[in-house]
């Protein structure tokens, strides 16, 4: 029997060319994650669209009731963005209620003021304490963050139905 040192032993064995890596499970791995992935992205973007903070317009109800809200009573927040700042040169939101002059609120450092939103909220909420609708008109490039906190403060000043919409289209020359 032939006695080879332990580095000689490893000389011994046969060259043979190197084998391909199986890629197989790695292939599997990715035909399964990506379209997941993919899917993940679909349904976090359709739960971001589905947000809805306001009411149905339909439902049950009572049938007569006692005077509910009619369309004088409408009051609407206008939330106004930079485009509409730079067609009119004012930044800052507008209170728009019938019998009432247009409460403008200016941004104060192209922040908007929400200390003196929420005061006037509070001046509407106690000349109509029976209105629960209010409207919150949103420009296109006002951020995400600005609509949610303008909602927030009308909830939490006793408006339960708060409705959201874009003003109507508008084209500056």
């Amino acid at each position: 029997m032939a006695y080879y040192k332990p580095s000689a032993m490893r000389q011994q064995k046969g060259q043979t060319t190197p084998q391909e890596p199986n890629l197989v499970p790695i292939m599997n791995l990715f035909l399964t994650i990506i379209p997941f992935m993919m899917m993940m992205v679909v349904v976090s973007q359709l739960a971001l669209v589905a947000l809805n903070f306001s009411q149905g317009e339909g439902g049950g109800g009572s049938g007569g009731g006692g005077g509910g809200n009619t369309k004088a009573d409408k009051v609407e927040i206008h939330i106004l963005g930079n485009g509409y700042a730079k067609a009119n040169g004012f930044l800052g939101m507008e209170i728009r209620e019938p019998g009432m002059d247009t409460k403008q609120i200016a941004a104060i450092n192209k922040n908007y003021d929400y200390v003196a939103l929420e005061n006037a909220i509070k001046d509407i909420r106690a000349r109509k304490a029976n209105l629960i609708d209010i409207t919150v008109l949103v420009h296109p490039d006002v951020l995400y963050g600005d609509l949610i906190r303008t909602i927030d403060l009308c909830k939490t000043n006793g408006f339960t139905q708060v409705h959201y919409t874009a003003p109507k289209v508008q084209y500056y020359y």
